[in-house]
């Protein structure tokens, strides 16, 4: 099978990175079984008010069409590395929708004045502001919606996992709407290979 540059340039770029991984899944590596596998990490939140939001949390359970994190981390032999991320923007007047709500609404100028921060053990993943994620109103298609990165980010496996939004001092969001999000991030995951 023929993998497309973007699988090249990937499995090249985790194997510079293969110490940092947990034990597992560096023998993994070194034995070959370990494949790589298109992935969108995906989590929608309700927020509100301003300051730091953490929008992952370690009681955040991996739900279908809700949350693909493993709780704040991704679990042993599970890596990612990513280069398209893509913040949407929902209100409405109930609590409680995230799952039912379209997120193709631009965000009030509050949250696009933010910094969304990605960290893992100290290190910073990623620190962009929110106007220049949050693109889903303004395109016509799925990759109009991303905002390519201009290089690749990973995520370790068995490692926790930080994602906030940061506002400016006295920044909130209106109270008398609920405000959600939906973050993704898309790129290659690693994956045993079939047997």
């Amino acid at each position: 099978m023929n993998n497309l540059p973007f699988f090249t340039i990937v499995m090249a770029f985790l194997m510079g990175i293969t110490g940092k991984l947990s034990a597992q899944l560096q023998a993994d590596i070194k034995s070959g079984t370990i494949t790589l596998d298109d992935q969108t990490l995906e989590l929608k939140k309700e927020i509100g008010g301003g300051g730091e939001i953490s929008l992952l949390l370690a009681s955040d359970n991996r739900i279908d069409g809700l949350c693909t994190f493993d709780k704040n981390t991704l679990q042993s032999g599970r890596a990612f590395i990513f280069d398209n991320i893509s913040l949407g923007y929902a209100t409405d007047a109930a609590s409680g929708k995230v799952t039912q709500l379209s997120y193709n609404t631009a965000a009030p100028k509050e949250l696009q004045n933010a910094t969304l921060v990605i960290t893992q053990i100290g290190r910073e993943v990623l620190r962009l502001p929110v106007r220049d994620i949050c693109n889903i109103e303004t395109g016509n298609n799925i990759s109009d919606e991303y905002r390519q990165l201009k290089s690749l980010r990973y995520l370790l496996d068995d490692q926790t996992i930080q994602i906030k939004l940061i506002f400016p001092d006295g920044v909130t969001l209106d109270g008398a709407a609920k405000h959600y999000v939906y973050l993704r991030l898309n790129g290659l995951q690693t994956t045993k290979k079939a047997a």
